[in-house]
């Protein structure tokens, strides 16, 4: 679903807040493997998944670990540039051909300022990313490997279809031998 029908089947838009957002829209398609926003980035846009599957992940040396997935109607967003001017550590990788509408911050802020449900709707997407944080770090310290994979199968059903094992195991903090039993028991 693209931004602007997302928005309004939430009941988010004005037919004139949906013209001014539409101006600072930008689409791109990305091919499995393309980089949607490199690592080490200032990046001050709003990434939305209009279609297909990404990752969000940090490389450091010649690892790279794989934060969490981005699917159908979800938004990326590289916190630390926009809200604290600084580079970001994190990119967005795409899994599948990735149809990404791009809205830059400030423009965002603008347009919400206006519209009672953007401004609802961003701060719901803001404790929401903090939940997922905080959901995260429980995961990977109180859980067992066989938990975090369950969690994982019931948060992102279809991912075994999207994403390579290496980022699946990635994500779940374990090796792809771990893995590959863990699957073998289902």
């Amino acid at each position: 679903m693209d931004i602007i029908q997302y928005f309004k089947f939430q009941h988010l838009l004005t037919d004139d807040i949906t013209e001014r957002l539409s101006k600072f829209i930008h689409r791109k398609t990305y091919t499995k493997k393309e980089l949607i926003l490199p690592t080490d980035n200032n990046s001050k846009n709003i990434f939305f998944i209009e279609q297909g599957t990404a990752r969000v992940f940090y490389a450091k040396k010649d690892k790279d670990v794989t934060l969490y997935f981005l699917q159908e109607n979800k938004i990326g967003l590289p916190v630390d540039s926009i809200f604290y001017n600084q580079v970001c550590k994190f990119g967005i990788e795409a899994l599948t051909e990735t149809r990404v509408a791009t809205i830059a911050y400030e423009h965002w802020a603008t347009v919400a300022k206006e519209n009672i449900g953007l401004l609802q709707f961003s701060q719901q997407l803001m404790v929401e990313y903090i939940k997922n944080a905080t959901d995260r770090i429980y995961h990977l310290k109180f859980q067992t490997p066989k938990e975090r994979y369950d969690t994982m199968v019931s948060e992102f059903p279809s991912i075994f279809l999207q994403a390579p094992l290496g980022s699946i195991a990635s994500y779940l903090g374990i090796t792809q031998e771990t893995l590959s039993r863990l699957r073998a028991k289902k």
